[in-house]
């Protein structure tokens, strides 16, 4: 299956980025799992998985990742091709998107990808864990 419109209604709580490649203007990233939102079109009122998703930013213009370590201002990220390892939050704002998470179990990390293009495939399987 593949989704390239709502990215906003796709879950990436708790998913683990697997591996990140940039080729050609464009970012691939792998992800054990993407939930799809009841409330987006291709999910007709159902929640479901995407089990070893691939999400591609296409014609991407910059990137930018950032890590905190107390609570008061980011730094530049010591690892910024893969700046987050577990992630909590991903969203699309006006021309960028954005994910956070924990990069180590104590560091927490943000990912800024400015394109205005995605396409998220994967193997589409039941929602197993608990309720939405």
């Amino acid at each position: 299956m593949e989704i390239s419109n709502n990215f906003n209604q796709l879950s990436f709580h708790d998913a683990s980025i697997e591996s990140v490649h940039r080729v050609d203007g464009c970012i691939e990233i792998m992800f054990d799992f993407v939930v799809v939102a009841p409330e987006h079109p291709a999910a007709e009122g159902e929640v479901f998985e995407l089990k070893e998703a691939k999400v591609i930013f296409k014609k991407v213009k910059a990137e930018k990742a950032l890590i905190w370590h107390d609570d008061k201002s980011p730094i530049d990220h010591p690892n910024p091709d893969s700046p987050v390892n577990e992630v909590m939050h991903g969203t699309q704002k006006e021309g960028y998107f954005h994910f956070d998470g924990f990069w180590q179990p104590d560091d927490w990390s943000e990912w800024y990808i400015y394109s205005d293009t995605f396409i998220v495939s994967g193997r589409a399987v039941g929602f197993s864990r608990a309720a939405f």
